[in-house]
């Protein structure tokens, strides 16, 4: 019962009462005999009067407090859970306004609290998200397998790498236990070493602490791990439970058996033949007046010998390269990186110059040892030779790509090399030699001459594992045959450019990436690239590459044939500003592109706004490709590079697809010069007759 039924009933109770009170009276007075007593009336009247004051007094208390109370108590809940500018309306209750007053002074408080506890909470959730994000970031770019168990082995944390590690598809399973993809025998033995450790109080002065080495296995015998548990600990010591990390060590294992089986074969194996060899030959010295067939016999035993332990140590030596080339640590690299390590480090030490060219590759290799190897024959063929400017450059020719330090000159002689190989490479790690690094890759290294005075060296590297922007089977370009005559035709050059030899010019070769294929409809350039070539060689250290903002949306049909993005232009410079840079970069050149009328309509059309003007001789090497190879070829850059056999490496950026251009031309001008083209001047003659001949098609 709530109390303001408590309150009517109490006074109803009183009326009751006084009732009651005036009944008694009645029946005294009339059995008194004084029925027409006035006191009997006027008790009555009292009666009936006070009966109507507590009524009235009651509607008074009920009307004005009690059902003021209700309504302030429900304006007080909805002040507890509403929101902040919740308050109660004090013109709704007189009286009794100081008590709403005292409810907001206190909902303004409580408001105060919970916006402090809301921003408490957010900065607290703010950084339990940063720290989140972190231990999510250091967990996935960790190379071992994490995780995270309580102490009934279940999984409460795992890393990428676990599932990599465990050779598990699909999740792992949080909740999980441990035991049902780790064998049970190793994890529980660390366990209770581990806990024993803790109880005894010898973690604290233990050299590892909480932490315990084991070796196990996944739980279907295939993979061998090596792991490391280190409890969780409360603060009063207890055990919370523990996290493991671990790696894979069976191919390291397997290294290791086969590592012994070479030791075994090179000891063991050769104790027998090497008796065998020493009995005879003690025979023949101890019985000089041995008959021809005894003597035959036994040379015959000490050439079959010979030849058995040759083959024997042959097949220990492929062993042991085979080992050592497995077990030292090797990553991908791009060569053009690579190269440029070793620029560096010859510019460092005041060595010779050494040239980036040809098109970028990527290998498969210890970086650090191959960089530090490349410089110290840079710097030896420096002194040797006398010559003070190299070229370096990969090129890939199944099953190697081969790094090359090229230079004019004549090759260095074997015997000069040889004394090289067991020289101590500088800052190498563990006094590497030449000879080490070079077995590690399971390589080796020669001079040859390229052409008269002409020279290189070469040094095999295992190509990639994987493809990095290899596009061997991309579909043909999206990009349209474009054929403007006005653009194509050219005038002859200027009598001493235009006589010049092709492989004596100066050629920058380019090539943009667009929104689409309509410039005259307002297509733009979003990226453009070029890479110089000198004296027939690419200069990759010299190139130009640069995003544009376009200044309008990227169509997805696009993006998904160049891969450049919004975002990845957003905030670059316009055209005009990157086009006058452009211009400055190919001044003194010849320009080369493919489908060559596509790319200079769109430079055309800049002009204006960017404030130069493109008026170098152009080649095209789709037109060139026309006319050597004849109409019915596949002339895209995919199909001219396969059928030339230059391998096609990140296809459909600026600058990749400028670097297979490139290479493309090099090819070309060898192949123009044996059909008579030498020049600048023939080669642009040529291309004239094949426009002038195209225009004459389409105009039938």
């Amino acid at each position: 019962m709530d109390a303001r039924r408590k309150l009517g009933s109490l006074f109803l109770s009183i009326g009751g009462v006084a009732a009651l009170a005036v009944a008694a009276l009645a029946v005294l007075l009339s059995n008194a005999g004084t029925a027409g007593n006035p006191l009997v009336t006027y008790a009555v009247l009292a009666t009936a009067i006070v009966a109507a004051a507590i009524f009235a007094l009651w509607q008074l208390v009920d009307r004005s407090l009690l059902r003021g109370l209700n309504a302030l108590a429900g304006e007080t809940r909805v002040i507890a859970h509403g929101t902040e500018t919740a308050r109660v309306p004090l013109e709704r209750y007189g009286a009794l306004t100081p008590l709403p007053q005292a409810i907001n002074e206190l909902g303004e408080k409580l408001a105060l609290a919970k916006s402090d506890i809301a921003r408490a909470v957010a900065s607290s959730t703010a950084e339990v998200e940063e720290q989140k994000s972190r231990l999510s970031t250091l967990l996935r770019d960790l190379h071992e397998g994490v995780l995270v168990c309580n102490q009934h082995h279940q999984i409460l944390l795992y890393n990428q790498a676990a599932l990599t590690l465990l050779h598990l598809t699909g999740e792992l399973g949080i909740g999980r236990s441990l035991l049902q993809v780790i064998t049970k025998a190793p994890v529980l033995h660390t366990l209770e070493r581990l806990t024993l450790r803790v109880k005894e109080g010898r973690h604290l002065t233990h050299p590892h602490g909480t932490a315990a080495q084991f070796v196990g296995a996944t739980t279907d015998g295939r993979y061998l791990l090596e792991g490391r548990m280190n409890l969780i600990l409360q603060e009063d010591d207890g055990i919370n439970g523990y996290v493991v990390t671990f790696e894979d060590i069976t191919a390291e294992l397997a290294v290791l058996g086969k590592r012994d089986a070479v030791l075994r074969a090179a000891t063991e194996g050769f104790r027998q033949p090497i008796a065998n060899l020493r009995a005879a030959v003690e025979t023949l010295t101890d019985n000089p007046d041995l008959d021809n067939d005894s003597r035959q016999a036994f040379e015959q035993v000490i050439l079959n010998e010979c030849g058995g332990l040759s083959q024997r140590l042959e097949r220990i030596t492929e062993d042991y390269r085979s080992i050592i080339t497995g077990a030292w640590p090797m990553n991908d690299i791009h060569s053009g990186n690579l190269i440029n390590l070793v620029i560096t480090r010859t510019n460092t030490s005041g060595g010779p110059k050494v040239i980036l060219t040809g098109l970028p590759q990527w290998l498969h290799a210890d970086s650090y040892s191959l960089v530090v190897m490349l410089d110290h024959l840079v710097q030896r063929l420096g002194e040797v030779t006398g010559v003070r400017s190299f070229d370096m450059s990969a090129e890939a020719s199944d099953p190697w790509v081969y790094v090359d330090i090229s230079w004019e000159g004549s090759p260095v002689a074997s015997s000069v090399i040889d004394k090289w190989m067991e020289q101590p490479l500088p800052d190498a790690l563990g006094g590497l030699t030449v000879s080490d690094v070079l077995q590690h890759h399971r390589s080796e290294l020669w001079c040859e001459t390229t052409r008269p005075g002409h020279a290189r060296m070469r040094v095999p590297v295992p190509p990639s594992e994987q493809l990095h922007g290899h596009t061997d089977h991309i579909a043909p370009s999206a990009r349209p045959d474009f054929f403007d005559f006005s653009l194509l035709h050219q005038p002859i050059a200027t009598a001493e450019l235009g006589q010049t030899p092709l492989d004596r010019l100066s050629f920058v070769v380019f090539d943009t990436e667009t929104t689409g294929l309509r410039p005259s409809d307002g297509d733009e350039i979003i990226q453009i690239a070029g890479v110089r070539i000198v004296n027939g060689r690419i200069l990759t250290g010299e190139t130009f590459s640069q995003l544009v903002d376009p200044g309008r949306p990227i169509p997805p049909e696009s993006i998904q044939f160049h891969g450049v993005t919004d975002d990845m232009v957003r905030d670059k410079p316009k055209a005009s500003v990157v086009l006058p840079l452009f211009h400055s970069f190919v001044t003194g050149s010849v320009l080369v592109a493919h489908n060559a009328a596509f790319d200079l309509k769109f430079l055309k059309m800049k002009e204006k706004i960017s404030g130069v003007k493109f008026d170098n001789p152009v080649l095209d090497t789709m037109l060139l490709s026309r006319q050597l190879q004849g109409e019915n070829a596949d002339h895209t850059l995919d199909g001219i590079a396969k059928r030339l056999g230059i391998q096609v490496v990140d296809r459909h950026t600026a600058l990749g697809d400028s670097l297979l251009t490139a290479a493309i031309f090099l090819r070309f001008v060898d192949m123009l010069r044996d059909q008579g083209f030498v020049t600048l001047d023939d080669a642009i003659r040529s291309a004239n007759i094949l426009v002038e001949l195209h225009a004459r098609e389409r105009a039938f």
